[in-house]
Order: C-alpha cells, then sequence, then structure tokens
C-alpha cells in the first residue's frame, strides 16, 4: 500500500514542548491547573518558545522527512545552561524521532532570560 505521511509543524512543536517538561530548570508555560514545582509552571511572561521548520521527504527515498528546531528558553538561575541545553537536545531529538520517524537536523537554542526563584515564587502567588 502506498501514502504519503505529513506531519504538521505545531505537532512538533507539541513533542517538543514535551521533551521540556521532562527536562528540569527549563521554564515554559504550563495550561492552568498543573502545579509542578519551582522551575517548571510559570506566566507568559516568562514562557520558553518552540519555533520548527520542517522538509517532507520524497517518494523516491521513502523518508519522511526533516525537521528543524529553535528554542528560545528561559532557565532558573544557577543551573549549568550547556548541561541543560544538552538535556534538552537530547530529549527533543529523542521523541521526535521515536514519534514521528522524521530525522531531527538541529536543535538550536537560544537562552533567552535567567529567572531568580524568587521571581518565580512571586507570580506563583
Amino acid at each position: 500500500m502506498t501514502g504519503k505521511l505529513i506531519v504538521n509543524e505545531e505537532v512538533f512543536a507539541d513533542i517538543a514542548l514535551a521533551a521540556l517538561r521532562k527536562v528540569d530548570d527549563v521554564i515554559r508555560q504550563e495550561r492552568k491547573g498543573t502545579l509542578a514545582g519551582l522551575s517548571r509552571l510559570l506566566t507568559g511572561k516568562f514562557a520558553s518558545k518552540i519555533s520548527v521548520q520542517k522538509s517532507d521527504g520524497d517518494e523516491v527515498d521513502s523518508s519522511l522527512g526533516t525537521v528543524s528546531f529553535d528554542l528560545r528558553l528561559v532557565v532558573t538561575y544557577g543551573v549549568v545552561i550547556p548541561e541543560v541545553a544538552a538535556k534538552v537536545r537530547e530529549a527533543v531529538i529523542k521523541d521526535v524521532t521515536t514519534l514521528t520517524g522524521y530525522k531531527v537536523d538541529r536543535v538550536d537554542i537560544v537562552v533567552e532570560k535567567l529567572v531568580q526563584p524568587e521571581e518565580i515564587a512571586n507570580e506563583q502567588e
């Protein structure tokens, strides 16, 4: 049986967001109702951002395609930034490859802001 599989960019962004949830010390915007600890719940002011660029494969080599990510992260002050970035990159690549079959070309990470733990506490009140 033949046919084409295309995965929408929004699906990749959702997978990347789920991967971010697995990495401590990355601050991201969660849906209301979930309080998962100091470094995990923030309002939009502190939210990390995800951009996706994808190219679909062709029918000749039967590859699904490739995808690249631009992650703009907000992290907790005091973390070792290269270690957090490596964990994020590894989690995104593993989850995207496993769930979609697409090859991850790159995961670019920009740390846009460091947030003091007391700023997080103030936002949660």
